[in-house]
């Protein structure tokens, strides 16, 4: 099994050669060809979404004209052994993210790097990002107004379903409720906090739980485009996180997407759009949410192979990967 060694600073060297001839009074600079064979620059702007199941890893490009591809590794920490899972190969031109898929199933948290390398089978160094992905679930759920449908208007995150229920201080973490002119989404059970974390226009954009900030009346209304953070107790195994993003509202019922953070005390959402305070490298790009992808292959735990630049065969072939 192939495995990196990934430390805490990377010492790039390079050696520059010149020869000076002296002939009596007259000197004379001779140019040598040194054929050089050097591995190709670490990849860049690695960062990982947070998808159901899995965690779609992605970078920039190289721009080193011999680049053959780029090997995917993962690793438990972040600075420790990083084993291989795939390998994506190298399309020119391509200005587009290189990405790849990692099932690992939701709730699994894992340390994520990239390593490229060229035609002669040189490979760059670990890329310096510190990039962790954990997948968590997602769907589509409407809630009903409680006193216009009762029996649909709360829900239960632990349920991981889209199936909304009869609103319950034992299980129900939220209900919907018109007061007052209002169209609120409220915390219902002991234990749940939320937010309104503002309009964003994309369900994506917020990737991270904040550690404060919740509401006093334990309730938000209801706004079209806007996100919502919930923290839930939910003892014995601790906190858990979700977000909602609403895409339909009116007086008698509201639609929204969710994400639920399986991994307690996990503020693991989704990707941020900028490398924010958990550490992440993160860029948000257009052509990824369309779901222009290249040259995707799954990864897998058991079984692997080494990369076909160690001249050990083809993923392709050896695994059935399609």
């Amino acid at each position: 099994m192939k495995m990196h060694k990934m430390s805490k600073f990377a010492t790039p060297i390079a050696v520059l050669v010149l020869i000076l001839l002296s002939c009596g009074e007259k000197e004379k600079i001779v140019e040598v060809p040194i054929k050089t064979d050097c591995p190709p620059a670490v990849p860049r702007g690695v960062f990982a979404y947070n998808l159901d199941g899995y965690v779609q890893i992605c970078w920039y490009p190289n721009t080193d004209e011999d680049i053959d591809g780029y090997d995917v590794w993962y690793g438990e920490e972040a600075y420790g052994d990083y084993f291989y899972i795939g390998t994506v190969w190298a399309v020119f031109p391509d200005p587009n993210e290189y990405c790849f898929n990692d099932t690992t199933g939701n709730g699994n948290q894992y340390y994520y790097a990239v390593s490229a390398f060229d035609k002669s089978g040189n490979e760059s160094d670990l890329s310096f990002e510190i990039v962790s992905g954990t997948p968590r679930p997602e769907g589509l759920l409407t809630l009903y107004e409680y006193t216009y449908l009762p029996a649909e208007s709360g829900y239960d995150f632990s349920t991981l379903s889209n199936t909304a229920q009869r609103f319950d201080l034992a299980t129900s973490d939220i209900y919907f409720a018109a007061d007052e002119g209002s169209n609120e989404i409220t915390a219902f059970r002991p234990g749940v906090d939320i937010q309104d974390y503002g309009f964003v226009g994309d369900f994506d954009v917020i990737n991270y739980a904040p550690e404060e900030g919740w509401s006093a009346k334990r309730s938000a209304e209801a706004i079209y485009g806007h996100v919502y953070i919930l923290r839930l107790d939910n003892t014995p195994s601790g906190y858990h996180f979700a977000k909602l993003y609403v895409t339909e509202v009116t007086v008698n019922f509201v639609t929204f997407l969710w994400a639920y953070q399986t991994d307690p005390g996990n503020r693991d959402l989704a990707p941020a759009p900028d490398g924010g305070s958990d550490g992440r490298s993160i860029v948000l790009n257009e052509a990824l949410m369309r779901g222009e992808k290249v040259k995707v292959h799954k990864g897998y735990r058991v079984g692997r192979q080494f990369p076909p630049s160690f001249g050990e065969g083809n993923m392709e072939t050896d695994h059935d990967l399609q």
